[in-house]
């Protein structure tokens, strides 16, 4: 009974505190409560201060995922709107393989998909999806650049739309694939494959440009990534910021399509007609170089540009048709750079050559503008011309061309004649006039890796020296500078830049920047340039340029030959330069061939064969017709093949006659080589020393250098 009695006052029994407990416990409480409202206060402060602050750096730490939206690379147009390059949409198929093995029940079906739709290979798939290497990866590219259309097979393939009739396990089994997504990019495409390529360029995966106006033009044709952040808010939602891209612009070219598959036409039936020929260094092509221009003189705009070296922009690095397979598999890693580079190199703006006679028509402008010559001026030719005790210097016609007019200078392409002009030049005026039409510096074309030549200065140009280069001997030009500088001849005397592009494009399609002709300089005067063009109707009327003419038309035009570094190898750069009508230019054409394949390469008139064959298709084009007199026949040749009766059999003909002695000096009335002297009496021009020019814009030009929006 005892024990039941203290159970139960145990049980009823309260605890009793002290009044000291008491206050103790009441100041305990108050003290809590007093932190507790602090901290409030605190957490309160802190939030209206920096909240936002604190928010974004929880965010960034919170971090989902991430993707770059890549930029869309502007075209390249030519002047009538053709697309020439363009970046075209495509895919990179992207794994998820973490979602993927968040339930074993997604990856056959997920394989299963992949396999059906884009051909993947089912083992490497797998691999990826469960390796230990790779099983939590959140992004594996497992295909790249697959095509809309391949990506819509993907994507009808899983669609789970309830208008779609399918079985309750085939649907489930669609739901199931799962971790696939579709990364966007592009590619850059060229629609006419090998058209223009010297001209084009290319870029590469990076897109990046690497020759041509892709590269000149690479700031303005680039734009910026945009990208994508997904991260988890303080909800555990998935929440997605973007920032697009901002696409590149777009250039309009002054390339004409048409005028240039009409210029690579007849460079490649000129390569497939001599190139069997007996040079083993260059056996499988009409030549060593073939380059053609064809522009507007009074604009400096090219409307064609193009070599024999033309190549597959949309496989660049393919060397099939220059080298066999096994010449390809025996190369270095230098040498293959070595080859793809050359492939690549424009002979029109990179290769540097002695003109020869083409140069004829600048010194004898620049000797009428110094006051130096004169149209009523006569010289007497008996052959030759000797300084001193150095060996004579002959000239075509070893006989002489005796008493001259300085129009019979050029109509006979007299190298006496030229050396007598140079001597009263004298070095200092025959160098100033070098300069003054931009030789020896860079003609500043939008295209990169131009070459300035090589010339002497008033310091080491002695007589000898002085002669040669009179007559386009002795120092090194290229392509660019004597079209350039002819077009100045011709055109009234005005020295445009040459150029590629007329205008840039924003990204809608809005004009953001035109590029005008730019007048550099004026060398020559109206007046004087009449007078050359008088003269360079002559040489094609009745001179060396006779195998250029087209009935009806008013050609002026000038025929050059010389003989390539080391001399005594009979080895020759042929060429012709022209412009129609001769009255009023409104085109230039300047074909060199560099060492035609051919046994005697100095005496046929191949520059002229291929200049008569492009003009005489492309002048009606542009709406220049035939303002001469010509008969029915004439006009049923105007398409003839040089050589050819009118129902395509030979007329018994030869490309030219020669008897047998070197050009550098002097040509036949048919252009072709005759009379020359002997190969110590030609000057060899200056080394290149190797050292870069001054040119601010010769990598390219920026937006900030065109005054675009950035």
């Amino acid at each position: 009974m005892a024990s039941e009695r203290n159970r139960d006052r145990k049980r009823n029994s309260k605890k009793i505190f002290t009044k000291k407990m008491q206050i103790k416990l009441m100041a305990i409480f108050a003290l809590v409560l007093l932190a507790l409202v602090g901290l409030n206060v605190r957490i309160a402060y802190i939030t209206a201060k920096s909240g936002d602050k604190y928010a974004r750096k929880v965010l960034s730490q919170q971090q989902y995922d991430s993707r770059t939206i890549p930029f869309r690379r502007g075209e390249i147009l030519d002047r009538n709107g053709n697309i020439l390059a363009r970046s075209e949409k495509v895919y990179n198929v992207v794994l998820d393989c973490f979602a993927i093995n968040a339930d074993e029940d997604f990856i056959e079906p997920t394989i299963s998909a992949l396999v059906a739709t884009l051909g993947v290979d089912e083992s490497e798939v797998r691999k990826i999806i469960t390796s230990e290497e790779t099983k939590d990866s959140q992004y594996q590219v497992i295909k790249r650049e697959v095509s809309m259309e391949d990506k819509q097979k993907y994507e009808d393939y899983t669609d789970l739309s309830e208008d779609r009739k399918l079985s309750d396990e085939r649907r489930l089994e669609l739901e199931n694939v799962q971790g696939i997504w579709f990364e966007e990019d592009f590619i850059r495409k060229y629609p006419f494959n090998t058209l223009a390529s010297n001209v084009l360029g290319f870029s590469n995966d990076l897109n990046e440009g690497i020759v041509g106006l892709e590269s000149y033009y690479n700031d303005v044709l680039r734009g910026v990534d945009g990208r994508e952040f997904g991260y988890l808010n303080e909800d555990s939602e998935l929440q997605r910021t973007t920032v697009e891209p901002t696409n590149g612009k777009s250039l309009v070219s002054t390339i004409d399509v048409n005028i240039q598959q009409v210029v690579e036409k007849y460079i490649k039936e000129f390569d497939d007609k001599y190139k069997d020929g007996p040079w083993v260094d260059f056996a499988g092509h009409g030549s060593k170089n073939t380059g053609v221009i064809v522009g507007d003189p009074n604009t400096g705009e090219i409307l064609a540009m193009a070599t024999n070296q033309a190549y597959d922009l949309n496989d660049p690095e393919n060397l099939d048709g220059w080298y066999t397979k096994k010449q390809i598999e025996a190369m270095s890693d230098e040498e293959y750079v070595t080859a793809l580079n050359g492939l690549w190199s424009n002979f029109c703006i990179s290769g540097a050559f002695e003109l020869g006679s083409t140069y004829k028509p600048v010194v004898v402008a620049s000797a009428l503008e110094g006051g130096f010559a004169d149209d009523s001026d006569h010289y007497y030719c008996n052959g030759y011309l000797q300084y001193g005790s150095e060996p004579p210097i002959y000239c075509d016609n070893r006989n002489g061309h005796q008493d001259e007019t300085l129009s019979d200078v050029v109509k006979n392409s007299c190298n006496v004649g030229m050396m007598e002009i140079a001597d009263k030049m004298g070095v200092d005026a025959f160098v100033k006039y070098q300069e003054l039409f931009n030789f020896g510096k860079k003609t500043g074309i939008d295209l990169p890796n131009e070459n300035a030549g090589i010339l002497y200065n008033s310091n080491n140009m002695h007589v000898i020296e002085l002669a040669t280069n009179s007559f386009g001997q002795g120092f090194t030009a290229s392509m660019i500078q004597e079209f350039a500088a002819f077009s100045t001849v011709v055109n009234g005397g005005n020295y445009y830049r040459p150029h590629m592009v007329r205008q840039v494009l924003d990204s809608k399609g809005g004009v953001a920047k035109d590029i005008d002709p730019l007048l550099l300089s004026q060398p020559v005067s109206s007046k004087n340039s009449s007078l050359l063009k008088e003269y360079l109707e002559a040489v094609v009327k009745e001179g060396t340029g006779q195998k250029a003419q087209i009935p009806g038309y008013r050609i002026g035009g000038k025929t050059g030959t010389a003989e390539t570094l080391p001399r005594g190898e009979d080895r020759y750069i042929v060429s012709f330069i022209g412009a129609v009508p001769i009255d009023d230019p409104q085109v230039v054409i300047y074909t060199v061939v560099d060492e035609p394949n051919v046994e005697d390469q100095e005496i046929g008139g191949y520059s002229m064969e291929i200049s008569k064959k492009i003009l005489s298709e492309i002048l009606p084009y542009l709406g220049i017709y035939p303002t001469e007199e010509i008969t029915d026949d004439e006009r049923g040749t105007l398409g003839m093949k040089t050589g050819e009766n009118a129902d395509g059999t030979s007329d018994g003909t030869t490309d030219g006659t020669t008897d047998g002695t070197t050009d550098g000096t002097g040509e036949n009335a048919d252009g072709t080589a005759q009379n020359g002297v002997p190969d110590q009496n030609y000057v060899e021009p200056l080394e290149d020393t190797g050292e870069p020019q001054e040119d601010p814009w010769d990598d390219g030009v920026t937006n900030e250098d065109l005054q675009l929006e950035q």
